[in-house]
């Protein structure tokens, strides 16, 4: 048994610590935004990039483990991911998150993963810098890679089987629309953040799956407040295990890539490539 499950077992004798922890660190990442929001308006421009990484730390507590149900492993789990989503101003975001993230879970590194189909590794093998730039474009390259995972035909049983809630999906509009008016955030200030969130995102992506040993599946890695997403090896054997397991494992866990060799890996070495299926 590895040493994650044996910890996971131990955090959960206890039923509300890995929920509780979840939410107050959910709280204290969504009060650090507000913060970096509040110096943007003051003039203080540049802490979109701070408020970026808290967003994307968020998205991994609460989003991720969402969809995983690894925060109270209960159907309200879901709940949870759709109304997380909703208050970063990402209605669209939770519902087909947890759908195709599922399904790169079971089908990862095939054809059948939406987040490495073909036409992406083929665009990747003969113009890598274009593949680079579209990636860093939020929404407009997600959005073409969900359809064309969804219009072929061999994949559409996949899809399938995942459906995606709209009453989550209605919610998750009408909270954010609430949301932005209670707050009246700069729109500059969402704007940036987003951009940046996406450019992370991304960046992350390629530290998880991407690489010059094609005997490996994922990586482990070290990421900035990464709260342990870069147990990755583990965390695909395991996607039930919490995030908070993840990152105490994680602490004493040897790490083969980063964001730094990654950047120099994907620009630079020709060997650097999407890892196949084992």
């Amino acid at each position: 048994m590895i040493k994650e499950i044996s910890i996971e077992k131990k955090l959960r004798k206890n039923y509300f610590l890995i929920p509780f922890a979840t939410i107050f660190c959910a709280l204290l990442l969504l009060a650090c935004i507000g913060f970096c929001m509040h110096f943007f308006k003051q003039g203080y421009y540049w802490t979109f990039i701070p408020a970026s990484f808290c967003a994307h730390s968020f998205l991994i507590i609460v989003v991720h483990d969402g969809s995983h149900k690894a925060i109270t492993r209960t159907k309200y789990d879901r709940l949870i991911m759709n109304v997380s989503a909703a208050l970063l101003f990402l209605p669209f975001y939770g519902e087909h998150y947890r759908k195709y993230h599922l399904i790169h879970h079971g089908y990862t590194n095939t054809d059948f993963d939406p987040t490495a189909s073909p036409s992406l590794k083929k665009l990747y093998e003969k113009h890598r810098y274009l593949y680079i730039f579209l990636e860093s474009i939020p929404a407009l390259y997600t959005s073409y890679l969900i359809f064309d995972f969804n219009k072929k035909g061999n994949t559409q049983k996949v899809a399938n089987v995942l459906k995606i809630n709209k009453l989550y999906f209605v919610l998750s509009i009408c909270l954010s629309i609430i949301w932005f008016i209670i707050i009246n955030p700069p729109f500059y200030f969402v704007l940036f953040t987003l951009l940046a969130l996406n450019i992370i995102s991304v960046i992350r992506s390629w530290c998880e799956h991407m690489g010059t040993s094609l005997e490996q599946q994922t990586n482990t890695y070290w990421f900035p407040m990464g709260f342990g997403i870069g147990n990755h090896d583990v965390h695909h054997n395991h996607p039930s295990l919490s995030w908070l397991t993840l990152k105490i494992g994680l602490m004493k866990r040897k790490k083969n890539s980063n964001p730094i060799k990654t950047l120099r890996g994907i620009l630079f070495d020709k060997t650097f490539t999407f890892y196949k299926a084992k």
